[in-house]
């Protein structure tokens, strides 16, 4: 996993909640984006892996595709996933 800072820019964002999953008897809390489709499958859905504070290397956790990346801040990681989305034709929430 590598750290990183985005570049700020303005995005449009999705819908996000928070869930928590049950994976080989241990909870995962994630945030959830374009909507709750599996609710007892973490990876049936589009989601970063909340890790909780003073986790080392980042408190989020974003992986798509074979790449992954790890920020103590959600706004250096939603640029990265909303253009994910995009180019996989997910449509963006009006506001």
């Amino acid at each position: 996993m590598q750290t990183t800072t985005a570049t700020p820019t303005e995005t449009k964002s999705y819908s996000k909640q928070t869930h928590s999953f049950t994976e080989d008897g241990q909870t995962i809390n994630a945030i959830v984006y374009g909507g709750l489709d599996h609710p007892n499958d973490i990876n049936g859905n589009i989601h970063i892996v909340d890790l909780g504070e003073g986790h080392e290397g980042g408190r989020y956790m974003l992986t798509l595709e074979n790449d992954g990346w790890l920020s103590d801040d959600l706004k250096d990681l939603e640029p990265r996933l909303f253009e994910w989305m995009r180019t996989e034709g997910y449509e963006e929430d009006s506001k």
